[in-house]
């Protein structure tokens, strides 16, 4: 019986802490088409955090655990063009147009 109210308590500790993420989600377009299959990171103070990947139509949406100033990365484009985004305990929607500037590399602007 102690063992089973020690799990329960694991479980109530650790709830919060999935329902405090923060969800960030948005599109990222090129050209005026989604961009499929973008690996996406998320760093916050300087650590990947958060992978997630855009879907054929270029939408993404993950889960970021750590509130605050964040920035939204694609590293496997040239220039590894990113962005500030703010993750708290509410949804956020960020939606970008991936620019290819005239050096060949690209970046993200807020659309």
């Amino acid at each position: 019986m102690r063992q089973f109210r020690n799990v329960c308590l694991a479980i109530a500790l650790l709830f919060p802490a999935v329902l405090y993420a923060g969800q960030i989600y948005g599109t990222i377009v090129l050209d005026g088409k989604g961009v499929p299959n973008a690996t996406i990171e998320i760093a916050c103070d300087g650590k990947v955090t958060t992978n997630g990947v855009t879907a054929a139509d270029g939408s993404y949406r993950v889960n970021v655990r750590q509130e605050g100033q964040c920035t939204l990365a694609l590293p496997k484009y040239a220039g590894r063009p990113s962005a500030v985004i703010f993750s708290s305990p509410n949804p956020s929607a960020y939606h970008f147009e991936l620019v290819r500037r005239p050096d060949g590399n690209y970046e993200l602007r807020r659309r």
